[in-house]
């Protein structure tokens, strides 16, 4: 009696695991990183945010903010920002956007100025010579050498 309840206990639970892996093989969920967005949820939030401002014409790398105190106090683009803000950067455009989903508003935009290492050129001396010499240059250069 004992074997045919143990039994039946491990075909519900082979059939139950059969089913869950024929599940996900049909119907593949899009496994993304923890703390990353999916493809999807960067459209929709991008498709938005496009109600909101014009957005340019490419994909956009997508962060949500945490410690938005940390990163007020190090920039003022961050002014106004909250935890769970999405900040949107837009490299080729070089443009940003903070918005804030559950209102359904931009909190800022602005453009994304990159340091540029500054460069020192020194400027290029070359010695030139005069290709003719007039009459005062050569009675200038008789008397030093009559001297």
């Amino acid at each position: 009696m004992k074997s045919k309840k143990i039994l039946a206990l491990l075909i519900i639970i082979v059939i139950a695991l059969l089913g869950f892996a024929i599940f996900n093989k049909f119907n593949p969920t899009e496994k993304v990183p923890e703390g990353q967005l999916s493809d999807k949820q960067i459209k929709v939030l991008v498709n938005k945010v496009s109600k909101l401002i014009n957005v340019p014409e490419e994909t956009p790398v997508i962060a949500t903010i945490i410690k938005a105190d940390q990163l007020i106090a190090e920039q003022k683009f961050y002014a106004g920002s909250k935890d769970g803000d999405y900040l949107m950067v837009f490299p080729q455009a070089q443009k940003a956007i903070i918005y804030r989903e559950n209102e359904d508003r931009l909190i800022n935009v602005g453009p994304i100025i990159v340091d540029q290492p500054t460069t020192t050129t020194k400027p290029v001396v070359t010695e030139t010579k005069p290709t003719a010499t007039s009459t005062a240059d050569k009675a200038i250069d008789k008397s030093k050498n009559e001297q």
